[in-house]
């Protein structure tokens, strides 16, 4: 049993970890440059603003430092970076 399992999983097709090698059709107007740049082939907009609220939306992510969504969340946006507040001259 443990020589058929063994086999099996090395002749699998299925290759982890690897991108696929063709881009999906992206929507129009998805991922906006202003605020965040898209995935060569994964279909995904990866956020400018690398900050758990640096995304709005049903199905933003926001793992390892990284906030992003997929093409499919239909309500998805990247939120741009608030200007941070300038020191005063004294």
């Amino acid at each position: 049993a443990a020589s058929l399992l063994a086999a099996s999983c090395a002749v699998s097709p299925t290759r982890a970890g690897m991108a696929p090698k063709d881009a999906p059709d992206l929507p129009e107007n998805f991922c906006p440059k202003a605020t965040g740049v898209a995935t060569a082939t994964t279909g995904e907009c990866m956020c400018n603003w690398q900050d758990e609220r640096g995304c709005t939306g049903s199905g933003c992510k926001y793992e390892m430092g990284l906030s992003w969504y997929h093409y499919t969340c239909e309500d998805c946006e990247c939120v741009p970076e608030p200007k941070k507040p300038r020191k005063k001259k004294r």
